[in-house]
């Protein structure tokens, strides 16, 4: 028996949302109405309507909707008092790219008190990251107590490993650099991120496309057991449709309200009580 569809906004999903969250979709991606309204803000970060379209079907996702998420994570977390794991924008690993460069950088947008926790308490750091030269997103998930650094790819047969063992080498002696005065004090320098062990899980989603990378990497953050179960499927406009209506629906985006009854009015406007 083929499984009912159903048309939420652009989206073509298997279960049907509720009506709320049915004006939500169908207001935020209304293309007519104007794009650089603020449509999430959270702490650090925000997006426009023209940002968020970069989650419809089969489109390139925004760098700005990811650094969002990692937001949006870790101001949820802190307020759940679950601080364990670091979910760090990817301007981080950007900058991570140049040691010389990235304390000042950390120091200017507050990366440390931003983002992350005490070093002793963090258990993994999420930090994903943009390959120019494939234009692919992907993601290394930094185990700190057991100092391994798995890199999470969903086009792995086309990673170029001497160009990825090059960032996430960068990238450890940033942290290094960043967390100096907490690994002397707390390990007598006898540990250091450098030290990590590098793998690559076999059991990670591979992307059947080329747009859906950045959509995997919010993915592989918010729910890594999930997709490295044998019976995990992905579902590209499901999963688009969740992310957007994670932000929308978020506490943590002042938007929230007035979204919800700019919704109801544009709702009421255009169909009526039809």
């Amino acid at each position: 028996m083929q499984m009912s569809k159903y048309l939420v906004g652009p989206f073509t999903v298997n279960k049907p949302t509720s009506p709320e969250d049915l004006k939500l979709i169908q207001y935020v991606f209304d293309s007519s109405l104007i794009e650089s309204e603020t449509i999430v803000h959270c702490k650090n970060y925000h997006l426009s309507r023209r940002e968020l379209y970069s989650l419809r079907p089969k489109a390139w996702l925004d760098d700005n909707v990811i650094s969002t998420i990692s937001d949006a994570i870790t101001l949820v977390k802190r307020k759940m008092e679950d601080s364990v794991n670091w979910y760090l924008p990817i301007v981080f690993a950007e900058n991570a790219d140049d040691p010389s460069k990235c304390i000042s950088f950390a120091k200017r947008h507050r990366i440390k008190e931003n983002y992350m926790s005490d070093l002793l308490c963090c258990e993994k750091a999420f930090v994903p990251v943009f390959d120019k030269d494939r234009s692919h997103f992907f993601l290394f998930v930094l185990q700190l107590k057991t100092q391994v650094v798995e890199i999470w790819d969903s086009l792995a047969a086309s990673c170029q490993s001497d160009w990825v063992d090059r960032r996430l080498h960068n990238l450890l002696v940033s942290l290094d650099a960043l967390f100096k005065d907490d690994i002397d004090q707390n390990y007598q320098k006898v540990w250091s991120f450098t030290d990590f062990r590098v793998e690559r899980p076999s059991n990670v989603p591979q992307q059947p496309n080329g747009y859906d990378c950045g959509v995997y990497v919010i993915k592989f953050m918010l729910a890594p057991e999930e997709v490295t179960n044998p019976d995990f499927v992905f579902d590209s406009d499901t999963e688009r449709l969740e992310v957007v209506l994670r932000l929308l629906a978020s506490d943590v985006n002042s938007c929230r309200n007035d979204l919800a009854s700019q919704a109801e009015a544009y709702y009421e406007q255009r169909f009526g009580n039809y």
